[in-house]
């Protein structure tokens, strides 16, 4: 962590907030540490600080002088980051601080993700409490737990705990555009019990390790159409091809870390007895990858080794194939795009983890996303059809709504007019293919005004995640302009 790097930056108060959620850990599931952090300064600036049985912290901060009366305004952010690192990193996520440096302008951490999702929202709100210059009403500043690994702490918001009509959602990511919808998305986990074998000494089996490394990954939901190559998919339909030429017996496989990522690494051993073709064809074909993805995946690297194992159970030729044509042949990317919004995804799946490890079951996981929760449940359905054919035990839950979009939603407005008289130019209206907790809100507070905003943050999910400073600074300016226009009596 860099301290005197951040000092730089400006506003000052909302990059010394982001510094702290820099240092203290928060991947999902394990935000402990943040959330004492924010309840702490939330009683240092006399803030009425609540908790509820899910870990979500409600900050309820007083209005300026003379705005006691006028309507609250409530924020929501969540806490947690999405903790991934490249496989030559050391980072732990349970204890270490994040490395930050700056590039051409952009913030980044150093082999990891960076956590400006939700990392800048939170900290603008703390920096609404505490920086005095901000003239504003009364605030709801509502910090949830979970996000990423399943929207825990918005299932688990208790209708009536916010007072708020007005609720401002600070977890999109393009600077200059409004949000108003989101996709849903359910997640799809399944498992397969596998035969494994031991090997003949007499049958020469040698153990090599397959890998495909430096892809771009990214957001399963704001990235999947920019048809990134997916680890998981890509180094099957590899296989497959090479498996023409020498035989092949899986012996491991783990590609992708969470279901909400688009996989950048995969990783497989397999026994064969011609060690030595299974190098070269990958070799070569690492050559022709490079070539055919040169101007989207440049840091692609397909490559093979032998390796010793102590444990060299496998799976034989047959059961090896089926599996390589289910992770081939698996519904990914891109199902449907929009009819009624043009350029925007409808429906999509991420093959996001496959873990297969010697002597133990099949694991995947998968999110499928959709802006119609009916679309969504049927996507499931079909994708779990497909793996049952190949006779996985599939389990569908955590199904959570989109966010339908509202046209006349009058917070839009006032958003839409202030970004106009603030930058003479017009914000874009939009609805993001990913989730927002914005879908569970609406529907605990169905009377409640919601848009959502951002700066600009690029390649989230992923150890290229990076925030643009400049956009953090005109962020900024729009949100506190906003918050006083909203807190006039």
């Amino acid at each position: 962590m860099n301290a005197k790097l951040i000092n730089q930056l400006k506003p000052r108060t909302l990059w010394e907030h982001f510094s702290q959620f820099c240092i203290i850990p928060r991947p999902s599931k394990h935000e402990e540490a943040i959330v004492d952090y924010i309840r702490q300064l939330g009683e240092r600036h006399d803030a009425i600080v609540e908790q509820d049985n899910v870990g979500n912290v409600l900050l309820r901060v007083s209005a300026s002088t003379g705005l006691e009366n006028a309507p609250i305004t409530a924020l929501q952010s969540h806490v947690d980051m999405v903790a991934q690192a490249n496989s030559d990193s050391n980072h732990d996520f349970m204890k270490d601080s994040l490395q930050l440096q700056v590039v051409d302008g952009w913030l980044k951490a150093t082999g990891t993700t960076l956590g400006a999702d939700n990392g800048i929202g939170c900290a603008a709100m703390l920096a609404l409490m505490t920086d005095d210059s901000v003239v504003h009403g009364p605030l709801e500043l509502l910090f949830t737990v979970d996000e990423e690994a399943g929207m825990g702490g918005a299932f688990g918001l208790q209708a009536g705990w916010l007072k708020a009509e007005q609720l401002l959602n600070l977890d999109t990511e393009e600077e200059g555009e409004i949000y108003i919808g989101c996709a849903g998305g359910v997640d799809i986990n399944s498992t397969m019990p596998l035969q494994w074998q031991n090997p003949n000494p007499n049958d020469n089996l040698t153990l090599v390790k397959i890998s495909l490394t430096g892809l771009l990954g990214g957001h399963s939901g704001v990235d999947i159409h920019l048809n990134r190559a997916n680890a998981n998919v890509l180094i099957s339909q590899e296989l497959l091809t090479i498996y023409q030429f020498v035989d092949i017996q899986l012996h491991s496989f783990k590609g992708g870390t969470l279901r909400n990522a688009i996989p950048r690494e995969a990783f497989v051993s397999i026994l064969t007895s011609n060690a030595e073709l299974l190098i070269k064809l990958v070799t070569k074909r690492n050559e022709q990858l490079r070539k055919m993805y040169s101007c989207s995946e440049v840091d692609l690297n397909f490559s093979a080794e032998k390796i010793s194992s102590e444990n060299s159970h496998f799976l034989s030729s047959q059961q090896s194939l089926s599996l390589l044509n289910l992770f081939a042949s698996h519904p990914n990317g891109v199902i449907k795009n929009s009819d009624v919004l043009p350029g925007v995804v409808e429906s999509s799946n991420n093959l996001g983890v496959i873990i297969l490890e010697p002597e133990q079951s099949l694991t995947m996981f998968n999110l499928c996303r959709s802006a119609s929760d009916i679309e969504r449940d049927a996507h499931a359905l079909r994708i779990a059809k497909y793996q049952q054919q190949f006779n996985l035990t599939v389990d569908i839950s955590g199904a959570y709504p989109g966010w339908q979009p509202n046209n006349d939603n009058p917070l839009l407005k006032k958003g839409l007019d202030l970004y106009q008289n603030l930058f003479n130019k017009e914000a874009i209206i939009q609805v993001i293919h990913a989730g927002l907790e914005c879908g569970l809100l609406s529907g605990k507070y169905p009377n409640c005004d919601i848009i959502s905003f951002g700066p600009t943050i690029t390649d989230a999910h992923s150890p290229r995640e990076q925030v643009n400073i400049k956009s953090v600074e005109i962020f900024w300016k729009y949100l506190i302009t906003l918050i006083s226009i909203l807190g006039k009596k």
